[in-house]
């Protein structure tokens, strides 16, 4: 192989780098220049914590005339990894602080759905009404989300239905510690930072964050043994989350169930809906929170008479079913108003609010022990309908024909969750109007 020219550090790539980052896997913290790089010559393979098929991590002692790191071959690398996992590193995990936000639902409860369509509304109401690049930080790590919005968005008139998460695959990464095999999420990493309209775009690098966002299979939070152990800390991105999510579906609960039938067609909520090829979940859905609450109590030592003070905020879905049962004319969660001689668009803190105590007050109603669940454990939760879909799922067992068309979808809300958690811990970002 031909010497390839090296040279030493160069400084002309010098970034702005936080003082001390977090990885989004294991969430080990670290300061930049211990960051790793990731072998770019293909002679270079077999990694001491991540198998004989991934490429070298390796701390440079060179650099190219751009600042880039030599690996031992001489070839200038492009990718970065944790220096104590040594998986793939998202540039803005250096650049941006990290805001960690946990779904969490039961099985079946259609968190696959509401992700596809969160990220996908995300990606376009935060550029065209809040002036921010809401950005994948890595396409890679974020394939599987991806997928979701493709399959679910773009094909046509097809009928579709998403597979369910699992428990293993391509969502976890196998890492040896020491003598120990570690099992670790893959989270989905985004950018978010204003564009230059913003009204803070002159504090673009302060406000700017990272968003990891965690999706487990629902079957990582029941309670049972191994769930979530020392080997495979699967749900333990919960202790770092700025703001948690959890999915409820209304359709899940008889008590719910029975009452949609008064107001809906729906087949999901038909008797004979899991004949047709959809899941219904056996699990009580106050069971998963509970066991989640008792998790996070455990990972941040919390007592049990203590309050968590992060939000809470619980995604009720399938909002087209149930709609008709809570008295709410359709209110406007994102409102235009002028600030500094211009317009701009501000989440509507006391409409979400509103509509927040409705859907609370109907839950109170058909589920109490899970408003009493969520309420005994965090001093600030918020309840927001959102419809993945808009629309009912197809059922043709005839045909053999289920699921939802790309060119019927029409979701609701399913980006709100998000701009308010961001709204709420990442100050300057996403405004928010209180009036």
């Amino acid at each position: 192989m031909a010497e390839r020219p090296k040279a030493d550090p160069h400084p002309c790539n010098m970034r702005k780098l936080l003082t001390s980052a977090t990885c989004p896997h294991c969430w080990g913290t670290f300061p930049p220049e211990d960051v790793l790089w990731i072998a770019e010559s293909p002679d270079l393979t077999g990694d001491r914590k991540l198998g004989e098929n991934e490429r070298v991590r390796f701390l440079p002692t060179q650099f190219d005339d751009q600042g880039f790191a030599l690996d031992a071959d001489g070839y200038p690398c492009r990718e970065n990894a944790c220096p104590r996992c040594h998986l793939r590193l998202p540039q803005g995990n250096l650049e941006a602080p990290p805001l960690f936000l946990s779904i969490v639902g039961a099985p079946a409860s259609g968190k696959s759905y509401y992700l596809a369509s969160s990220t996908f509304e995300l990606r376009k109401r935060m550029a065209r009404d809040f002036l921010i690049n809401f950005t994948d930080a890595d396409a890679l790590m974020n394939q599987r989300v991806r997928d979701y919005e493709n399959k679910q968005f773009f094909s046509g008139d097809r009928y579709v239905q998403l597979e369910k998460t699992e428990k293993e695959g391509d969502l976890y990464n196998m890492v040896k510690m020491g003598d120990q095999q570690i099992i670790y999420p893959q989270p989905f990493v985004f950018t978010a930072h204003p564009t230059p309209k913003h009204p803070n775009a002159e504090n673009a690098e302060t406000v700017a964050r990272t968003i990891c966002l965690y999706d487990n299979a629902g079957e990582s939070y029941l309670p049972v043994q191994g769930a979530d152990s020392a080997d495979s800390p699967v749900t333990r991105h919960l202790a770092k989350s700025s703001a948690i999510f959890f999915v409820f579906d209304p359709t899940q609960d008889p008590r719910f169930r029975s009452e949609c039938l008064r107001v809906s067609n729906d087949p999901q909520i038909q008797e004979d809906y899991a004949s047709a090829g959809f899941r219904r979940s056996p699990q009580r859905q106050e069971a998963v929170l509970n066991e989640m609450v008792r998790r996070v109590r455990a990972y941040l030592r919390m007592r049990n008479t203590e309050l968590y003070k992060k939000p809470l905020v619980i995604i009720v879905g399938k909002y087209d079913v149930w709609r008709p049962l809570i008295d709410s004319p359709q209110v406007d969660l994102i409102v235009n108003h002028s600030y500094n001689g211009r317009r701009y668009n501000w989440l509507a803190l006391k409409n979400l609010q509103s509509l927040s105590a409705k859907v609370r007050d109907l839950l109170l109603d058909k589920t109490p022990e899970f408003v009493a669940a969520a309420e005994s454990f965090a001093k600030e939760v918020v309840y927001i309908p959102t419809s993945a879909t808009g629309v009912s799922p197809t059922v043709d067992l005839a045909n053999a024909v289920n699921g939802f068309r790309s060119i019927d979808l029409k979701p609701q809300w399913c980006e709100i969750p998000m701009l308010y958690a961001i709204a709420r811990t990442a100050p300057g970002l996403v405004p928010i109007w209180k009036n």
